[in-house]
């Protein structure tokens, strides 16, 4: 099993600081089928089209965890 970290520009810049929280693989793409409207979970992943489930759900908690993303009830 390959363990992935999240990458870190560490630097005190905006765009870097920005990467550091959506520029991995797949949370680009979420955020912008996100930010047309709310989704259920095999909605978006229909959306993003090929991200693995395991994958997508890893990257919404990060997401929500940066504050980028929260979760409701649909």
């Amino acid at each position: 099993m390959r363990i992935v970290t999240r990458r870190e520009y560490g630097q005190a810049c905006s765009v870097a600081g920005a990467l550091d929280r959506i520029g991995e693989r797949w949370s680009l793409l979420i955020v912008r089928e996100l930010l047309l409207g709310p989704l259920r979970f095999s909605d978006l992943a229909r959306a993003v089209g090929g991200a693995p489930t395991d994958v997508l759900t890893k990257r919404l908690r990060d997401l929500e965890h940066d504050g980028i993303v929260r979760r409701r009830e649909l």
